[in-house]
């Protein structure tokens, strides 16, 4: 009889469980999915640091972009610094959804062995990157739309 019990009690909590997942879901509809990273340019390095974006970054965002591997990308600046040491410009990559993200790093090697040539010409490139500034935060946001 305990054993009954305990079962049709663990039951309820898993279907109470349920409907109030289910119901939370019901909310919104989810959309595109977002990384956003947050940069700390170090004084005196901000020209430099736009040329490694321009030559090195941006256009690994416009191959992985043609290959259908995000949306798209924005750059942002800081206009309300609340310190010297907040972050002072930000990188935005959109991508579909989160399957969009599984085996993404292999997907993206080729464009950036594409870009840098092989693995000891990037690790130079991003040991120089380090030298101008420093990622101050990185976020996986998703979009969502209210029903």
């Amino acid at each position: 009889m305990k054993q009954a019990l305990r079962l049709a009690v663990a039951a309820l909590c898993v279907t109470l469980v349920s409907l109030a997942t289910a119901t939370a879901q019901d909310q919104y509809t989810e959309g595109p999915v977002d990384r956003v990273v947050l940069v700390h340019i170090l004084p005196g390095h901000f020209s430099a640091f736009m040329d490694d974006v321009k030559n090195n970054i941006k256009p690994i965002w416009d191959a992985e972009k043609k290959a259908g591997l995000i949306e798209g990308y924005g750059i942002f600046l800081n206009q309300t610094k609340a310190s010297v040491d907040d972050w002072d410009i930000g990188f935005e990559l959109t991508y579909k959804n989160m399957a969009a993200l599984d085996g993404l790093g292999m997907k993206v090697l080729e464009l950036r062995m594409k870009q840098y040539g092989d693995k000891g010409k990037e690790q130079q490139v991003i040991d120089k990157r380090v030298e101008h500034a420093r990622t101050v935060a990185s976020y996986l946001t998703r979009e969502i739309t209210l029903k």
